[in-house]
């Protein structure tokens, strides 16, 4: 079973809430320059996805996984910066990880694939093919795993 770095091996396995470090993270210079951040466009967006991933949590936690992977997808839908993706992108894993963990690679797999379409950047799809490899891979789907990282490197080549 894999964790990922900073989270527990205790019966839920949840660590850190990774949308409440985005909210501690220092404000882009353009943020930054407005008078108040918190009511700033971006502040908006963290403050609405920070609930919304506590929803998500709550939701694994009474084992109700579909609605869980529902609600967690809400996050990627928001009109996040392109500068805030690779946050997001831990978010994704985190959520990945913790279906995975819980016997729910299926719903793990979509919540990846569904959000996937909201990721603009390169990078952002290496990485988001490499873990759908993992989970296929997780899941005995070794030809599909295969493909998944043949796409993950093909995309490396290309940037």
């Amino acid at each position: 079973m894999r964790l990922r770095a900073g989270f527990s091996r205790s019966k839920t396995l949840l660590g850190p809430s990774l949308l409440g470090l985005i909210l501690n993270l220092p404000a882009p210079p353009s943020v930054a320059r407005q008078a108040d951040p918190n009511k700033s466009e971006l502040g908006k967006i963290r403050s609405k996805a920070a609930t919304q991933h506590e929803i998500a949590v709550i939701l694994l936690d009474k084992k109700e996984f579909e609605k869980a992977a529902s609600e967690a997808g809400k996050i990627f839908e928001m009109k996040w910066p392109t500068d805030q993706e690779e946050v997001l992108l831990k978010e994704l894993k985190f959520f990945a990880d913790q279906f995975l963990h819980r016997q729910q690679a299926s719903l793990g797999l979509q919540l990846i694939e569904k959000s996937s379409k909201w990721f603009k950047l390169n990078s952002s799809h290496v990485e988001i093919w490499k873990e759908k490899g993992f989970f296929y891979k997780q899941m005995n789907q070794i030809d599909k795993a295969l493909d998944c990282f043949r796409e993950a490197q093909r995309l490396e080549k290309n940037n």
